[in-house]
């Protein structure tokens, strides 16, 4: 009777030990996030609506927003998150010069401007493991598949570099050389872009936009795109605004698609695994985007932007 009783009394706490952890907030065992955003800035505040939207529909994520005004490294330091996300780029120097150790997710930035606050990219394991960049350019090949849909002709892709965001031509030159295509590099400055593109337009099929606003900005845009048409030299622009304008496509990522990957990253990441192996991240989901009338003064018979995207997908599916 007596061992009866002490087994009863035993499976009771066990049930009553199983009952506590059921009833425990799952936020005991969530991860911690920390956003960081400009709430002047409406495309960060567009963009953090819709990552908090995903990030509190997984009940695994507990989630703390602070604006740039109220930004204090101390606080941080203090009250450590498992990750920090940060989707302002005036932010990103403050964030680097703390050394806080936490895994630190930047989004909402080119790599152009990444690389001015972080020379070592796109490889930075060994200066800067903490910290990976969500960039907003699209992978290089992408691009350059998305050139060979356009025309399958054109080998010839001319692209204008500034010295800072030259060694993005490093990957770029070795994706084309398996591709059959040829770089046809130019380094540049905003003062000097407008008397260079003529070069480029005559030199090449087709030119390849990075997305670098000391190259392409509103005070060259109009003539970088005015000469090359009267070259007859179609642009692959970076954005829906530069395809608009009158580059021929693009693949471009919206805001929600942005958002939608990142939030996928945040939750999968797991603080005690491996660092992530890319300090560079490039947008997973995407859209293409083309300007008709541009393609078809210029000659161009493009499948239609779905089509354009569907092939792309297949392409880095069977890769």
């Amino acid at each position: 009777m007596l061992n009866n009783a002490l087994h009863l009394i035993k499976k009771l706490r066990y049930i009553y030990l199983l009952m506590v952890l059921f009833a425990m907030p799952i936020t005991s065992f969530a991860q911690n996030v920390t956003l960081i955003y400009d709430d002047n800035s409406l495309y960060q505040t567009n963009f953090v609506n819709s990552l908090s939207a995903q990030l509190l529909s997984n009940t695994h994520v507990n989630l703390t927003t602070i604006t740039t005004t109220s930004l204090s490294i101390e606080t941080l330091k203090k009250a450590p998150s498992d990750i920090i996300v940060n989707v302002n780029n005036d932010t990103i120097k403050k964030l680097i010069a703390s050394n806080i150790p936490t895994t630190t997710f930047h989004a909402l930035t080119t790599l152009s401007r990444s690389i001015g606050f972080a020379p070592c990219l796109p490889d930075c394991k060994k200066k800067l493991p903490q910290h990976h960049f969500f960039v907003l350019d699209q992978p290089p090949a992408r691009q350059l598949n998305l050139i060979q849909l356009i025309n399958p002709m054109f080998k010839e892709v001319g692209i204008v570099v500034t010295e800072q965001s030259k060694n993005q031509l490093t990957q770029l030159k070795e994706i084309a050389a398996r591709k059959k295509l040829t770089i046809n590099e130019h380094i540049s400055s905003s003062k000097n872009v407008r008397y260079q593109i003529d070069n480029i337009s005559k030199s090449s099929d087709i030119i390849l936009a990075i997305a670098d606003t000391d190259i392409y900005n509103a005070t060259s845009l109009s003539q970088i795109l005015l000469t090359s048409y009267r070259y007859r030299t179609p642009i692959i622009g970076f954005s829906k605004g530069f395809i608009r304008a009158g580059a021929i496509a693009g693949a471009v990522s919206s805001i929600e698609q942005l958002a939608q990957h990142l939030a996928e990253s945040i939750s999968t990441f797991n603080n005690t695994s491996e660092p992530l192996s890319n300090n560079v991240i490039y947008p997973k989901y995407f859209n293409v985007v083309s300007n008709r009338s541009v393609a078809k003064s210029l000659n161009l018979h493009l499948p239609n932007d779905n089509k354009l995207k569907e092939r792309l997908i297949t392409y880095e599916s069977t890769r």
